[in-house]
């Protein structure tokens, strides 16, 4: 999609195809990418294909996940000790 943009289409367009094709799919998504990935020999064609495949499913890139906070000195509770005996 980078190398051979499909014609027509916005950066942005493009932009969001391949930000929505790098989430994680089901099986039956990845078939779909697979099959638009083979319709044909030129990579511009292939691209157009897999676009379409986005756009029909409706694919949308994975929300960015919110940031946790920082772990500080009070946030850690636990301490564990251990100690080695001889066994005799």
């Amino acid at each position: 999609m980078r190398s051979h943009p499909p014609p027509a289409r916005t950066d942005d367009e493009v932009g969001a195809a391949i930000d929505a094709l790098q989430a994680p799919y089901t099986e039956r998504i990845t078939r779909l990418v697979r099959t638009a990935l083979r319709s044909s020999p030129t990579p511009a064609e292939q691209a157009v294909a897999v676009l379409r495949v986005v756009e029909e499913q409706g694919l949308q890139p994975q929300p960015v996940p919110e940031a946790l906070p920082e772990i500080t000195a009070e946030d850690v509770h636990l301490v564990c000790w251990q100690a080695l005996t001889a066994d005799i």
